[in-house]
């Protein structure tokens, strides 16, 4: 698939994006990362995001969803932290019995 914008040219073929500018290779990659460049070239031209609107869109609501599955992870990380803390500040609460024997030893020396 060919796209053309004013001096800059993008051609997605499997996966593979070329963006050029004035006939000059620009960039050689991943299509996503081809259009991603191509927006940056245009300068966010409104033809181009429309035309690639649906791939953007699909990339946007996939990282979308890792980020709230990491933060759920990240919430559920701090809750088990916070109860760990809490039967750890509970635990060292408790007072502890010296040893006879080391409190004598000390007084008879």
């Amino acid at each position: 698939m060919r796209f053309d914008y004013d001096k800059y040219a993008i051609v997605i073929e499997n996966g593979t994006g070329t963006v050029y500018q004035d006939g000059k290779l620009m960039f050689k990659g991943d299509g996503y990362i081809a259009i991603k460049y191509l927006l940056q070239y245009t300068n966010n031209a409104e033809k181009v995001k429309q035309k690639f609107d649906a791939q953007l869109s699909m990339r946007e609501r996939c990282r979308w969803q890792k980020d709230d599955e990491k933060a759920k992870t990240e919430k559920r990380m701090k809750e088990e932290a916070e109860k760990a803390k809490q039967s750890i500040y509970i635990q060292s609460k408790k007072p502890k019995r010296k040893s006879s024997k080391n409190l004598l030893g000390k007084l008879t020396r």
